[in-house]
């Protein structure tokens, strides 16, 4: 059920917070065999086929919608892959005419004549810089003149755009540019990089000051591509990886969206991350939801069923009773022999809880790897395995065991008999890493994270 949410942002709220009025548009795209066209749309992360159009008589394509928000659109062609984009803007109808050599024509809509003047030169540019790309690697000695010639191109387009955002101050192109402008104070610079011995300042400054031209009050930049680039960049690459600091980062952003007047870029923010988390169960990602939930639970219910937030609290009380910091309940599981072994028998340092499934391929694509950390690293890090096969067949996890048994203690336990310790298991593989007391350091399906949680553990204890 939760991962129906970001469906119903697309087709719910923020479509009606956005919609403005209903379209007629023409469009006349010469040279083109397709008797079919589709219309793309995006909304944040995702982007969507919205409508199909069938050619006319006259050779046209007619588009009539229904009220839809502002923002950019795509043509595709009968195999759906991208032709053009288009706005929707404030006139409800207008026309735009497409040559095959990128020419273009509009009527009835100064928005799109501008928008598409502009990425007819942007073509050009990018065109002539990929041909320049491909040249000097075939002829790397012919460097120079190729870039000579490059030069008033590049010169000409630069003329062209300064002139274009002076003259069209509200354009969609003009407002996307202001909101990607990252702004760099000159004390951090010298000779055109960062100063020796800045760059943690300029780091930190960066993060903090990343969102102050976006224009938050225009929500046209939320049904564009441009936006979860920026959102991405700014959560994924220059936020430090841990839940603290992506929680941080992710408060800031909507404290600095609700401010700003970007109250449909903090709704679908928050909106996506409820939606996505659940689907990447890792402690990281974990906590993160319990922060989002925890701490915007009252705005959330302006976003969200009852019946929808209860699901979420479900969710989360699931995962709350096995995050970093409790500790594992003593689950008792038989080997391949019958044996009984109980996970607080193990008196080791470190003890990986491993599920996993025979049959799971991504569990034996990833188990080589775990098993060079065993052998590798067992008496270092003074490290216990203790897994559980989940396969359905018992048999058949039994009979891999016999044949080729892997060098920590295996068990045997269907899922539904660990409901009695509160999981509820529906994948595999699931990893936890526990210290001596068994308390959870961290959840992953991550192999190569397992050493990094161990090493952190280990310089926390000598601190």
């Amino acid at each position: 059920m939760i991962r129906k949410i970001l469906l119903l942002l697309a087709l719910g709220f923020v479509f009606v917070a956005n919609a403005q009025k209903k379209y007629e548009i023409n469009f006349y795209i010469h040279e083109i065999e397709d008797s079919v066209l589709y219309i793309g749309n995006y909304i944040g992360v995702s982007q969507s086929i919205i409508d199909s159009i069938r050619v006319k008589k006259d050779g046209s394509f007619h588009w009539e919608t229904t009220p839809l928000p502002k923002g950019m659109y795509m043509i595709k062609d009968q195999n759906k892959k991208d032709m053009f984009s288009f706005l929707l803007a404030d006139s409800p109808k207008f026309s735009i005419e497409i040559y095959n050599n990128g020419e273009s024509f509009v009527k009835g809509c100064e928005e799109n004549e501008a928008y598409l003047l502009y990425q007819g030169k942007n073509s050009t540019y990018q065109t002539a810089m990929y041909f320049y790309r491909i040249n000097v690697q075939a002829t790397p000695n012919k460097r120079d003149s190729l870039y000579a010639e490059l030069q008033p191109i590049m010169d000409s387009f630069e003329v062209f755009q300064k002139n274009f955002y002076a003259k069209y101050p509200n354009n969609f192109i003009t407002i996307v540019q202001n909101s990607l402008i990252q702004n760099v104070p000159s004390y951090f610079v010298e000779n055109g990089s960062i100063k020796r011995g800045m760059e943690k300042e300029y780091a930190y400054y960066f993060r903090k000051h990343y969102w102050d031209n976006f224009h938050f009050e225009d929500n046209r930049i939320l049904y564009s591509p441009y936006f979860i680039k920026k959102f991405n960049v700014y959560i994924s690459e220059i936020t430090t990886q841990t839940p603290d600091s992506v929680c941080v980062a992710l408060d800031d952003f909507i404290t600095q969206a609700l401010k700003n007047k970007g109250v449909e870029y903090a709704d679908y923010v928050l909106t996506w991350y409820l939606n996505t988390l659940p689907t990447m169960p890792f402690s990281f990602n974990e906590l993160v939801y319990k922060h989002i939930m925890d701490k915007y639970y009252n705005y959330l219910k302006a976003l969200f069923t009852i019946s929808e937030l209860e699901q979420h609290q479900d969710y989360l009380e699931k995962i709350s009773k096995f995050l970093p910091g409790n500790t594992m309940p003593n689950i008792i599981a038989t080997d391949v022999e019958g044996k009984p072994h109980s996970l607080y028998e193990s008196k080791h340092r470190f003890t990986i809880l491993y599920f996993f499934a025979s049959t799971c391929e991504s569990c034996k694509k990833n188990l080589n790897i775990l098993q060079d950390l065993y052998s590798r690293n067992k008496d270092y890090y003074d490290l216990e395995i203790f897994s559980i096969d989940l396969e359905a067949d018992v048999e058949i996890g039994k009979a891999r065991q016999r044949m080729e048994p892997y060098p920590w203690i295996v068990t045997f336990k269907a899922p539904e008999e660990l409901r009695e310790y509160g999981f509820i298991l529906d994948h595999t593989p699931e990893l936890y890493v526990l210290d001596k007391d068994k308390k959870i350091l961290n959840k992953t399906a991550m192999y190569e994270h397992v050493e990094k949680v161990m090493d952190a553990a280990m310089k926390s204890e000598q601190r």
